[in-house]
């Protein structure tokens, strides 16, 4: 493992730690390619992962599921609400299609990446899922994740 990934991961650690979480118990176990952890911010499960990238370098991807994707008759008028709330209302993160859920997403490379950084995309991406997960829940009449 480069020092670039052992250096992201210790940062990963200490932001979970600062959290009041012990990051031994958010560690979802899984191969020597990507180090991932789970942990809660507000009613959002909030998944951290560093992993392998391209190039070299490693990427830190934090991902919340937020409601499950509608049915194919809806789906257009979801995911063009999604569109509009990427481009108008979320920054830092965005919306997008995992499996049959909708997540909130960040991801950035390990290349000087500092803490501030990762605390900041954590508390993003899981403040974005807490807050349009009943939003859209309603509007769309969809299922938390949170719910499932």
């Amino acid at each position: 493992m480069s020092d670039e990934l052992t250096r992201a991961i210790q940062m990963v650690e200490t932001t979970i730690r600062s959290l009041g979480v012990d990051p031994a118990t958010a560690k979802i176990p899984g191969d020597d390619k990507t180090h991932a952890y789970a942990l809660r911010r507000g009613s959002a499960r909030v998944v951290i992962a560093i992993a392998r990238g391209h190039g070299g370098h490693g990427v830190l991807r934090v991902l919340a599921p937020v409601v499950r994707a509608p049915e194919a008759a809806h789906e257009a008028a979801v995911f063009r609400r999604l569109l509009e709330l990427n481009a108008r209302e979320i920054s830092g993160a965005a919306f997008g299609l995992f499996g049959d859920e909708i997540v909130a997403v960040a991801e950035r490379s390990t290349k000087d990446l500092d803490p501030s950084e990762v605390e900041a995309n954590v508390k993003n991406v899981g403040r974005v899922a807490d807050q349009w997960d009943d939003a859209l829940a309603k509007e769309f009449g969809l299922s938390r994740s949170t719910d499932v």
